[in-house]
């Protein structure tokens, strides 16, 4: 009779301490759940070292595109640093296509896509925020940037002096 007692006590207290672990709950701040913030605050300093190696790799990526990757007939080159209209890079199209304004297209997808990928974003693969042959930007990505602009009205110039600062200025 004892040992039947026994073994219902220590059985149940087996089974127990092998029940995998509950998860801890989410940081709490004053008793309420705080979740993972979607574009979390920026470390600029570490930002902008993320985005000057990125934008290097997009270069260098440019220069070995084959022909009709990020535009249909249309051939990419890097210039290696800014020309005189502040460009940094050059598109080779066939006659009737606007290589001007594909180029700009493409100028603004290295950068913007370089940035995103030097910034944390917890809730989004960075796959989800572009594709990755072209760098062409998806909703996600169009938006990430839409509220990153308004919640740093100068972006666009740090970006610019980042670029600069990568291939330097005319």
């Amino acid at each position: 009779m004892s040992k039947t007692l026994l073994f219902a006590l220590i059985i149940p207290g087996l089974l127990l301490s092998a029940a995998p672990q509950a998860q801890a709950a989410p940081k709490t701040a004053r008793g309420k759940a705080v979740e993972i913030e979607e574009l979390p605050p920026i470390n600029w300093k570490l930002a902008s070292m993320g985005f000057k190696q990125v934008f290097k790799h997009r270069n260098e990526e440019i220069e070995s595109a084959e022909p009709g990757r990020f535009f249909p007939g249309a051939v990419a080159f890097a210039l290696g640093r800014m020309d005189e209209s502040g460009h940094f890079l050059k598109l080779s199209c066939g006659a009737a296509q606007n290589c001007a304004s594909q180029r700009d297209e493409l100028e603004e997808r290295v950068v913007f896509t370089a940035f995103l990928d030097s910034i944390q974003t917890p809730k989004a693969p960075k796959s989800s925020l572009y594709d990755t042959r072209t760098w062409a930007l998806t909703g996600l990505g169009d938006s990430y940037m839409k509220k990153l602009h308004k919640r740093h009205p100068d972006l666009f110039k740090r970006l610019g002096r980042l670029m600069a600062s990568v291939i330097g200025a005319p």
